[in-house]
């Protein structure tokens, strides 16, 4: 049997050659197309893309010192990648990424319970209500679909924002465009808007992330002039005259080939397709995500991680993010990406919550040691075991000044039916009921019998309050009696309502309008404050 000599071969070496060159171009250019890779020095997508193209081209030039140097190459590559980004050897750079913490308390960035604008709506009601306005339209329904919806505040009105996409290719190859958004409120499922014409004029929408090839709102932006920086995370935002974009984020890579940090945004119309750059302080006022959650999200984790280096066998001091973040409006009213830190190991409680600014990227930190959200979800769905319900991630606000965690509960078939509210520091002092408002009389009435509950510690900023009872009435909730009243003070008649218990002073059960009294209680933007101490001034002998 005769062996044929690699070198020898039905077509001539140089048409091999020519041949692979071919095949590695066309290569090349499908990579490119479809990959984007971000052609800069820090990113590795440019690397092996042009590693991979040459691949046919290497291969059948049938030289093995080419083939040699090929394989030297790929490995001193994965060497270098290795080297520069390796968290075994880079560790407290990725400690560092986060930035500075500032340390703060809950008053400074949760907001106060709104009981007539509360944003419990979570992200699947949402969808589910879009959905269901689709369903109306017959003509709609079948053709596109709703995209993932994302909360942003909108003329200071939360909501969330859902473009239309293209249910398929063929969708997109026939229509071109989708006839535009929806809009749900972030406090009331039921307020859903369809938003088909801007200006008098209809929509639609080109530049999406259900398009193909240049529509694709990604690749659109990559070959617009953005291809020399990275771009991930684009998400549906409109502006205040509700024009609709995707706002994605620029980034570059801290250390080595990773560490990603966010750089700025890219808009891009939906509409007409314009793409616009804007620098880190540069963008506009109504966009609200601006730092990549999958950044903060791995910020976050490397922070806990490597708190005492790479090498750290018995886990001293190591935390992790508990479960997913979640996009909140503080006080101030800006987006701050919140994440709960545990302990690695303990599944049950929080060390304290990050606050990142989702705009400047600013961080608190808040060492407030608490239960993780998914055991004050658990412990709300566990008053009323018997109707299954299921809450939304719980969220933190401030109710009566005390951290509290406030949730929707719905039925199975995704319907809100309850709401519940939970001590972030006591699970055991629960509100549940059906509307917000009689939640929350339910969880101050618990929160009043409960005084190592109600003790906050340093973050309370007691009110001490003289003046005459004008209103007081009670009422008879989960086996105890609470009281309601109002005061006017030398200077005018208050709009607060104080609640107490008979536990917390036996003078109530006696006191009367005209009565003199005093009180302390938690200063609150809230219209329904629990008091922590009350004293009748006009009860003889006491």
């Amino acid at each position: 049997m005769r062996f044929r000599h690699p070198g020898h071969s039905r077509y001539p070496r140089r048409t091999l050659s020519m041949i692979g060159l071919a095949l590695s171009v066309l290569l090349l250019a499908a990579l490119f197309y479809f990959k984007i890779p971000t052609l800069a020095l820090d990113f590795a997508g440019i690397y092996v893309v042009v590693l991979v193209a040459a691949i046919p081209a290497v291969a059948l030039t049938g030289r093995v010192g080419l083939m040699a140097a090929y394989t030297a190459l790929t490995v001193l590559f994965g060497a270098v990648v290795f080297l520069t980004s390796a968290p075994i050897i880079r560790a407290n750079a990725y400690y560092q990424m986060l930035g500075t913490e500032h340390q703060a308390n809950f008053h400074d960035a949760l907001p106060p319970i709104d009981i007539d604008q509360a944003p419990l709506v979570s992200e699947d009601m949402a969808l589910q209500a879009m959905q269901k306005r689709l369903s109306e339209i017959a003509s709609l329904g079948s053709q596109v679909r709703v995209g993932r919806p994302v909360k942003q505040l909108v003329r200071d009105k939360l909501v969330w924002v859902a473009f239309l996409e293209h249910s398929g290719f063929f969708k997109w190859f026939a229509d071109g465009g989708t006839p535009g958004y929806l809009t749900v409120s972030a406090h009331d499922p039921a307020d859903v808007q369809l938003v088909m014409e801007l200006n008098g004029k209809p929509l639609k929408l080109r530049y999406l992330l259900s398009a193909y090839f240049g529509d694709h709102v990604e690749r659109h932006a990559y070959l617009s002039g953005q291809a020399t920086v990275g771009l991930t995370d684009f998400e549906p935002e409109i502006d205040d005259e509700g024009v609709p974009y995707f706002v994605g984020t620029t980034y570059e890579h801290k250390v080595g080939f990773s560490g990603s940090e966010s750089t700025g945004i890219v808009t891009v119309n939906a509409v007409t397709g314009a793409v616009v750059r804007y620098k880190l302080g540069t963008e506009p006022k109504w966009v609200d995500r601006i730092q990549a959650e999958e950044f903060i999200l791995e910020q976050m984790q490397d922070r806990g991680e490597f708190i005492h280096g790479y090498f750290n066998l018995n886990n001293e001091g190591r935390l992790r993010v508990d479960g997913y973040l979640d996009l909140v409006y503080g006080s101030d009213q800006r987006p701050y990406w919140v994440g709960g830190m545990t302990s690695k190991g303990n599944n049950n409680g929080l060390s304290g919550f990050y606050f990142v600014d989702s705009r400047t990227k600013t961080v608190r930190w808040f060492k407030v040691p608490s239960v993780s959200q998914y055991t004050a979800a658990h412990a709300a769905e566990n008053v009323n075991p018997e109707k299954r319900y299921q809450a939304t991630n719980p969220l933190p606000f401030l109710v009566g000044s005390a951290p509290t965690y406030v949730m929707a509960l719905r039925d199975a078939q995704g319907v809100s039916r309850a709401f519940g509210m939970v001590d972030m520091r006591n699970n055991q002092v629960i509100g549940v009921a059906d509307t917000l408002s009689a939640t929350l009389r339910s969880y101050q009435s618990k929160r009043s019998t409960n005084r190592v509950a109600a003790d906050i510690g340093t973050e309370a900023r007691d009110v001490e309050l003289k003046g005459t009872v004008v209103r007081i009435s009670s009422e008879f909730r989960n086996n105890q009696t609470m009281y309601y009243i109002t005061l006017a003070t030398a200077e005018k008649t208050l709009g607060t309502i104080f609640t107490g218990s008979s536990d917390l002073s036996e003078e109530l059960v006696l006191t009367k309008p005209g009565d003199k009294v005093e009180l302390s209680y938690s200063d609150s933007s809230t219209r329904v404050v629990g008091m922590s101490r009350f004293h009748n001034a006009d009860i003889p002998g006491l």
